[in-house]
C-alpha cells in the first residue's frame, strides 16, 4: 500500500470512528426528542386514512336496557307531574272566578250606591242585577270571559226592563250570572253572586254565594254543586 493511501486513512479513521460512537451512544430525552423532532421534519406529519364508517364504528351508543330505564324514568316523571299540572290549572281557574265574582259584587255594590236602591221593607226584598244589566248601565265594562271555558263569557241574562216615572223598574233575570241584592235584619245590605256558563245545561260555578264566602273551598267549583249559600 503506498505512503499516500495511508496517510488518507490515518486521517479519515478519527471522523469514522466519531460517528459511530455518537450513534452507538445512549441517548438522552432531549436528545431524543430532537432527533424525533428532525425526523418528523424531513419525513412530514402524515394523518391516519380512516372512512366514515370506520370512524363511526368507535362511536358508543345506548344498549337496550339503558334506552329502558330511560323510558321508564321519563314514565314515571310524566306520571308524577302531569296530575299535579293540573290540578295548578284548576287552581288558576278557581281563582279566576273569584275575582270575576267580586268584580261583579263591586260593580252592584256601586249600582245601588249611585241609582238610588233602597230597598224599602224586611231582609226578604231582593234586587237581581244580571250581568248584562250591570254591563248596559255602565258599571261592569265588559262581561267577563268565563274561565272554564274560554274563550266564550259567562252566560250574562237579560236586561231588566227599565224603571219609568209610573212603572217600576222590571224583574231581573235570575236565570244566568246575576248579583242578588238584600238586605239583613240590621238593614244592611248583603250581595250573593250567581255564575253560570253560557247555554243550556251549562255549569253553575257559584250559587247565591256569600260575598264573604266566595274564598272558602266549595262555594266555587268547576264540577258538581256548589256549596249552598248561608242565609244572610
Amino acid at each position: 500500500m503506498s505512503a499516500a493511501l495511508l496517510a488518507v486513512q490515518h486521517n479519515a479513521l478519527p471522523d469514522w470512528q466519531g460517528q459511530v460512537h455518537n450513534q452507538n451512544k445512549p441517548r438522552g430525552g432531549n436528545e431524543m426528542n430532537a432527533l424525533a423532532l428532525e425526523n418528523n421534519q424531513k419525513e412530514g406529519f402524515k394523518a391516519p386514512k380512516m372512512s366514515f364508517r370506520e370512524v363511526m364504528k368507535n362511536e358508543k351508543g345506548l344498549t337496550l336496557i339503558e334506552l329502558l330505564a330511560v323510558i321508564v324514568i321519563i314514565a314515571i316523571i310524566a306520571a308524577i307531574a302531569i296530575p299535579s299540572i293540573g290540578s295548578i290549572l284548576e287552581k288558576t281557574r278557581i281563582n279566576a272566578h273569584r275575582s270575576n265574582a267580586h268584580m261583579a259584587i263591586d260593580a252592584a255594590r256601586l249600582y245601588v250606591a249611585n241609582e238610588g236602591v233602597t230597598l224599602a221593607g224586611t231582609a226578604t226584598t231582593t234586587f237581581v242585577l244580571s250581568l248584562t244589566d250591570l254591563n248596559t248601565s255602565g258599571y261592569l265594562e265588559t262581561i267577563p270571559k268565563d274561565p272554564s271555558n274560554k274563550p266564550n263569557t259567562y252566560g250574562a241574562g237579560t236586561a231588566a226592563t227599565a224603571a219609568t216615572a209610573t212603572t217600576p223598574r222590571g224583574a231581573g233575570d235570575s236565570s244566568a250570572s246575576h248579583v242578588t241584592v238584600s238586605k239583613d235584619a240590621t238593614g244592611n245590605f248583603v250581595y250573593q253572586v250567581t255564575l253560570m256558563g253560557a247555554g243550556t245545561g251549562a255549569q253553575t260555578y257559584m250559587n247565591n254565594t256569600l260575598e264573604s264566602t266566595i274564598e272558602l273551598p266549595g262555594y266555587v267549583v268547576e264540577d258538581g254543586t256548589p256549596t249552598a249559600p248561608t242565609t244572610p
